[in-house]
């Protein structure tokens, strides 16, 4: 699996660290999708709809958020969601086919999420289109939605989802199986690909030193995969993840160069990392550097300096060989 291209890297990061300044940090570290974290029973139901839509609202600590579910139906029927006591309560709302707001502002300063009924059937899907939901009320709760470039914006609602300790649901979110008449499909519930969550995913967990094997144990089998490779990255710039905490302007200015991922074996080697010469190596290239084309030992002996200099050279190597 190959990582991100290093602009897409270098925006993960610069991102990270103005999300980090503005406190997207976890309150109940990496959410799991299980039953730790979502112990209630999902029927497809409005109302388990509307519990779990409470749980990603609690986990995000915005549980005194109002926040109202609607739920969008194909004929135009009402769907009440039930009542929850932190206000994710479903509302009346009529579908017409037409594209609609996820989240949209009330006059009131409460936020109205809301979801088609179809992704009801779809756990995965309705758990993304909730988590990025809280995340962007986060955003425009602490200020940051209005200050994003317009093109960073949506890919920023993932990201701060990552940071807010939801990377595995967003990660398995973002590259989708549905099969269908056609054959399997890959469908994405997120802005960020794959390769991009999980590189955030990693980043995320070396920030809190969680394990990479307790992310990996609930992510679907592509993400898996893009995890293990953005892993091995992480642990190969971890002086530059420290950067994320300790100088987020150096971030922000890209004032750091990004190291090649390396194995965990190849980093207890040093395999892969420019050493610096040998006295060897010094030899070497110094005999390289001698006039090509003639016999050398002619041209040593009208170059006093240089006789000299291959000397000392070898009287070092010999010296060393024989320590």
């Amino acid at each position: 699996m190959d990582l991100p291209a290093e602009p897409q890297i270098r925006w993960i990061l610069r991102t990270t660290a103005t999300l980090l300044d503005l406190g997207a940090e976890p309150v109940r570290g990496l959410i799991q999708p299980n039953g730790d974290f979502f112990p209630d029973t999902f029927d497809a139901s409005p109302r388990a709809a509307a519990a779990v839509l409470a749980r990603v609202q609690e986990h995000a600590a915005l549980a005194d958020t109002k926040i109202a579910l609607n739920i969008i139906t194909p004929e135009g029927e009402a769907r009440a969601g039930g009542g929850c006591s932190s206000g994710a309560c479903a509302t009346p709302s009529t579908g017409n086919g037409e594209k609609f707001e996820r989240v949209t502002l009330l006059a009131d300063g409460g936020y109205l999420v809301s979801v088609a009924a179809a992704e009801l059937r779809h756990p995965v899907v309705l758990t993304t289109a909730f988590v990025r939901a809280i995340s962007f009320i986060f955003l425009t709760e602490a200020g940051a939605w209005e200050s994003l470039q317009p093109r960073d914006r949506e890919p920023a609602i993932d990201l701060a989802a990552i940071l807010l300790g939801f990377g595995v649901l967003v990660a398995n979110g973002s590259y989708i199986y549905a099969k269908g008449c056609g054959g399997v499909q890959v469908h994405s519930a997120t802005r960020m690909p794959v390769d991009e969550v999980t590189l955030a995913l990693a980043i995320f967990c070396r920030l809190h030193q969680i394990p990479d094997r307790t992310a990996m144990r609930h992510l679907e089998l592509t993400p898996r995969a893009h995890f293990e490779e953005s892993a091995v990255w992480t642990a190969s710039n971890t002086s530059l993840l420290k950067l994320l905490r300790d100088d987020p302007a150096r971030i922000a200015a890209d004032g750091y160069d990004l190291s090649e991922s390396r194995s965990w074996l190849a980093r207890v080697l040093g395999i892969g990392v420019r050493r610096a010469p040998t006295l060897d190596d010094e030899l070497v290239a110094f005999e390289r550097s001698l006039p090509q084309g003639r016999p050398r030992t002619p041209a040593l002996s009208q170059n006093p300096a240089q006789k000299a200099k291959l000397a000392e050279l070898r009287a070092l190597v010999d010296e060393s060989l024989e320590s």
